[in-house]
């Protein structure tokens, strides 16, 4: 079961994740000097002006208040730090003339600068569970962690979590997928899970494919591209009619009984095939435990966040 949701978990690295073997040296250096560190888990879509307008008033008005994590390069990169947290506050600086960059210089090894990085970013409610899941991802293939096991005991989340959040990831391995979505941003985790996971089935694969290849063409024709989610839904939608040909019972609807008396159901989990969420109880539910029927209702809403 996941007992909460992995931003909650990764605030909890935050005391134990130090990385640095010596104490951390604050200096303020030109942006310039700087370039992102490439297993930073922010999506190059929020590096606009547009995005961040906000902080680049803030630091105009009242400075720079938080440090940018920064690690030093090797000489001869042509730049002198990579940033490991605070992507978003350089560029900001960086549209900013004159501006200087406050930083934290931390020594530590690619684990160490990772741990950090999501014990640092824990706190941002702008970064999305898919963000974390790519980041999550190219960490797993560097080979700073052994396998997702080690990743998921490192990061404090559980390997099923880990698991599912990497799987959705996938679809980004696949370039005819990949370019019908502009950034990662407002991707929605469970849909992109679920349309991985439907494509390990061959028929469903050609399915999706053909439906991928209309989308591009509306796209080419009208000159104007369609919410992550639209996308996802309707290439989950594509192949909703075949599934119960192809051995998935009944359309992609759940719906779990998670308590009932003398065969009659009390409480129902369920999720229909747009992803949405609700939880049918029974008038007489009243009749019986409330803590164990609470308790019941809470996990089937933890366990949505990630499915099954």
């Amino acid at each position: 079961m996941l007992q909460s949701s992995p931003t909650t978990q990764l605030r909890s690295l935050k005391p134990s994740v130090a990385g640095d073997q010596k104490p951390p040296v604050m200096i303020e250096i030109e942006p310039e000097r700087c370039r992102p560190w490439s297993y930073h888990n922010r999506d190059q879509g929020w590096l606009t002006r547009e995005r961040c307008v906000d902080l680049i008033s803030s630091i105009q008005k009242n400075g720079q208040i938080e440090p940018v994590i920064v690690r030093a390069l090797e000489s001869g990169s042509g730049k002198y730090f990579e940033i490991i947290a605070g992507v978003r506050r350089w560029f900001s600086c960086l549209q900013i003339p004159g501006q200087k960059l406050l930083v934290r210089v931390i020594e530590a090894d690619d684990r160490s600068c990772m741990l950090l990085m999501h014990a640092e970013n824990a706190d941002s409610q702008d970064i999305s569970d898919f963000e974390r899941a790519y980041s999550f991802a190219m960490q797993l293939k560097s080979g700073a962690f052994k396998n997702q096991t080690d990743l998921a005991k490192a990061v404090g989340l559980s390997q099923s979590t880990i698991c599912k959040m990497i799987k959705a990831t996938e679809l980004f391995e696949k370039p005819w997928l990949a370019v019908l979505f502009e950034s990662k941003l407002e991707i929605p985790i469970r849909l992109a899970y679920r349309l991985s996971s439907l494509l390990k089935k061959p028929d469903f694969h050609m399915k999706i494919e053909a439906e991928v290849d209309l989308l591009l063409e509306e796209k080419k024709k009208t000159q104007s591209g369609l919410r992550a989610s639209t996308i996802l839904r309707r290439l989950i939608q594509c192949v909703r009619l075949e599934a119960p040909i192809m051995g998935i019972k009944g359309s992609f609807e759940k719906n779990k009984v998670l308590f009932k008396k003398d065969e009659k159901p009390i409480v129902v989990a369920r999720e229909d095939q747009a992803g949405n969420f609700s939880l049918n109880i029974a008038g007489d539910v009243r009749a019986f435990n409330r803590d164990q029927i609470s308790a019941l209702c809470v996990k089937a809403i933890q366990d949505y966040f990630i499915v099954e």
